[in-house]
């Protein structure tokens, strides 16, 4: 590009040092860059000022900033393009250059061109010895597609917003699609408890054992909140290294050690601001750490690791554990004072054994999803939720989903039968006994022992037969070879013949 053609003759002398330093940097820059001299004159301006303003430089070089305003100001021919007048107009409609000649102070400005485009402009003045005046240097760059973003992005959050509404208006109904089943007594009393409890924004202590639904629980109480559309944060206190547990929850400032992140990190107190942190198994957290709970639930603050100075942060806590907090602060192991903290409010989940009523729901939703996900239609026989209902579930809710995701994934046929439940699992026993009191009770007279044993045997293995499947798993129950109960179970069947 020509270096005369962004120069005026008449300055070039009195500006010739300054320019000669500015010419290569400028014509890298990605603003547009405009200098004008203390009477208002543009004497300079940039490639990328002329490819914003649309026009050639002859055009502008010469002609006061205060005429910007006018389009015979900026033109030279008598009757200006169209297409130029609207360009130009669209640059250098409400100059900053007169304000910051008065003002000597840096101005600002936001300019809608008539075709759309936004224009941001930063003026700065360059001041002589004396304080006053001796140029001033206009970047102006080209935001419409920053304010198409934010446009967009105002535009997707109202769509969120929306959808978040009604995800809310609809809640009851996903309540019946959760995995958190109501039906015996006992958990309709702990949902009553739950009901009062979310909109209080209070601390919140769950017991329970290992697998009961402690964390449906704490989604049920944040659902239920005022926090409902903000962050439900999950936190297993047994899952974070003991040496990462203070960083992790807390966070840590920037250079907090070696390694750490340049600006640091939130931890996840900060990253559930606003909403709701559940920490599972609260009482596996070390003293100091308890100390560290302890202040937050006080003071609502927190302390990152390697800042000296404390965030305030509006996180509403749930905690749970399976842990008796009472002996744990009786050997010393929990801290007295944070355990009556926590005890604000308590719920206590009942082991699925002691609420019978939810077991066949639970299992009929488990399976409903399972069928769902891997595209199958098993359903329980009549004898396996029989035995459902029968077996202690020491691994509670839990265990009964695991066990359900591996039946449907490995069972072809879709009757689901008591031989394809855990081996674990307890069969009925009674059941045989039953055979035998019903053949004494109908012994028929000139009947003989054995005959009477032989159909005792029969109906034992015919019924062992319906609930293993197979006459191989028979034999394997009742220690036979697999021909001997093929030769009972055929011969009785000839008799009958």
């Amino acid at each position: 590009m020509n270096k005369s053609r962004y120069e005026v003759p008449e300055f070039q002398e009195k500006y010739s040092h300054l320019l000669e330093r500015l010419e290569g940097v400028l014509d890298i820059l990605h603003e547009g860059i405009c200098i004008s001299n203390a009477e208002g004159v543009i004497i300079k301006m940039n490639p990328m000022y002329e490819r914003l303003a649309g026009v050639t430089p002859e055009s502008m070089l010469g002609k006061k900033v205060s005429f910007l305003n006018s389009e015979k100001g900026v033109f030279d021919v008598p009757e200006p393009n169209a297409e130029q007048v609207e360009r130009v107009k669209g640059i250098f409609m409400g100059p900053v250059s007169p304000l910051i000649l008065k003002s000597k102070r840096p101005a600002n400005s936001v300019q809608q061109t008539s075709g759309g485009r936004k224009n941001l402009l930063h003026g700065y003045p360059v001041l002589n010895d004396v304080g006053e005046v001796e140029l001033v240097v206009t970047f102006v760059r080209d935001i419409s597609h920053l304010t198409l973003f934010k446009e967009q992005m105002a535009y997707h959050k109202d769509i969120l917003g929306k959808f978040r509404s009604d995800l809310r208006a609809v809640e009851p109904e996903l309540a019946g699609t959760s995995s958190f089943i109501v039906a015996s007594p006992k958990m309709n009393e702990v949902m009553a408890q739950t009901k009062k409890i979310a909109p209080t924004d209070t601390t919140v202590l769950i017991l329970g054992d290992t697998g009961v639904g402690k964390g449906e629980i704490a989604r049920q109480i944040h659902a239920k909140s005022k926090r409902a559309d903000k962050v439900f944060f999950y936190a297993d206190c047994t899952s974070i290294p003991e040496s990462l547990v203070e960083s992790e929850l807390f966070g840590y400032a920037a250079g907090a050690f070696s390694g750490a992140k340049r600006g640091g990190k939130p931890g996840y107190f900060e990253l559930a601001a606003g909403g709701t942190i559940f920490l599972d198994e609260i009482g596996e957290l070390s003293l100091p750490m308890q100390s560290k709970l302890l202040r937050f639930l006080q003071d609502k603050e927190i302390m990152q690791v390697g800042s000296i100075t404390p965030k305030k942060i509006n996180t509403r806590i749930i905690t749970a554990t399976n842990v008796n907090l009472e002996e744990a602060v009786a050997n010393g192991k929990f801290r007295q004072d944070l355990y009556y903290r926590l005890q604000v409010s308590v719920l206590r989940v009942p082991p699925l054994q002691e609420r019978v009523e939810d077991i066949q729901p639970l299992a009929d939703f488990f399976l409903q999803r399972y069928n769902n996900k891997y595209k199958k239609q098993l359903y329980f026989s009549d004898a396996a939720s029989e035995l459902l209902l029968q077996y202690s579930w020491p691994g509670n809710v839990r265990e009964l989903q695991n066990m359900i995701q591996g039946i449907v994934i490995v069972k072809e046929s879709n009757t689901i039968e008591p031989f394809d439940l855990p081996r674990l699992m307890p069969r009925k026993q009674v059941s045989y006994g039953r055979i035998k009191s019903d053949f004494l009770e109908k012994s028929q007279p000139n009947r003989s022992l054995k005959s009477i044993i032989a159909d005792i045997e029969c109906q034992i293995l015919q019924q062992a037969l319906e609930e293993q499947g197979s006459m191989t798993k028979v034999a394997k129950l009742f220690q036979l070879d697999r021909t001997t109960v093929s030769r009972k179970l055929h011969s009785k069947k000839n008799d009958m013949h």
